[in-house]
């Protein structure tokens, strides 16, 4: 297969818990191979937490970009998409069928249609709006560039110090937002595909969850947040991902037990919950439970 003609790849979404990992382990190794797009299952050393795929599972089904980049090393949505670029190339060049799991909407959504042409980013300003609160991270943007500071959600703050960054380098986000470049579906017009998200109801969900929450803290989620942080520091970028502040918390007495596992579960509900509001938006992705999913695979050329 050349990549010019045409080839089939499958999307596969899903908020967490929601048993994407499980599903495709029990398709065929020889017919597909799985590229994740999550955020958190990028670091090494952090596979309890994040709830990576385990060796195990990786033995099933070739997994990529899943443990690779240590804890105290960033990845950004462009070089991201450049690496999932070169591993779903690397299957199709296989003659298999690349399966984009995805946990993470945003590099999802960049990968497919394309990411604005935000400039390069040096460290000194990616560190200066690191180290600012939220309050003055938005007070900032509002001063600098009114436009995206109306546009963006006052309470997603991550989003509010990208465009910060953006406006820190010379440029207004309000302008650079406006169009994207590149897209692995504009580059690949022909190529056709199936997506969908898996669609559970609420209460299996949070139930599932919450089963997860306690099965990470048995499975040693404490142990790891502590080596990880005896090695790189509580301040790493591993250490930033869902729920591990709450581990750093219990480590340093701040909550007992209860409390973080409590706020361990929640923390996973809220995240489940806005990654379900985003998918259900992506108008190529079509709800389906596990055991259809499972179905369709198999019915796939």
């Amino acid at each position: 297969m050349t990549l010019g003609s045409t080839f089939r790849y499958v999307i596969l979404a899903g908020p967490t818990g929601s048993g994407k990992t499980s599903l495709v382990c029990q398709l065929d190794p020889e017919r597909f191979e799985v590229v994740s797009f999550d955020s958190r299952q990028v670091f090494s050393d952090l596979s309890i937490g994040t709830t990576a795929p385990t060796k195990e599972e990786r033995q099933k089904i070739s997994h990529h970009l899943v443990s690779f980049l240590p804890p105290n090393e960033t990845l950004n949505a462009k070089a991201f998409v450049d690496k999932a670029r070169e591993s779903v190339l690397q299957i199709i060049e296989k003659n298999k069928i690349p399966i984009l799991v995805a946990g993470t909407g945003f590099y999802l959504r960049a990968f497919l249609q394309g990411m604005f042409p935000v400039p390069d980013i040096t460290a000194a300003i990616r560190n200066e709006v690191l180290e600012m609160n939220s309050k003055t991270a938005s007070a900032l943007l509002k001063d600098k560039d009114p436009k995206a500071w109306q546009a963006l959600n006052p309470e997603d703050i991550y989003r509010i110090k990208r465009a910060l960054e953006v406006v820190l380098s010379g440029f207004l986000w309000s302008e650079v937002s406006q169009t994207t470049v590149g897209g692995f579906r504009r580059e690949f017009p022909k190529a056709s595909f199936s997506g969908w998200f898996l669609n559970l109801p609420r209460s299996e969900l949070y139930e599932k969850i919450n089963r997860r929450a306690k099965e990470l803290i048995e499975e040693g989620m404490i142990e790891e947040t502590k080596r990880v942080s005896n090695q790189f520091g509580e301040q790493c970028y591993g250490l930033k991902s869902l729920g591990y502040n709450f581990a750093l918390a219990f480590l340093k007495g701040e909550i007992d037990g209860k409390n973080f596992l409590d706020s361990l579960a929640q923390s996973h509900r809220n995240y489940a919950k806005r990654q379900v509001t985003w998918f259900r938006k992506e108008t190529y992705l079509l709800p389906i439970s596990k055991e259809k999913a499972i179905e369709e695979f198999r019915k796939i050329d």
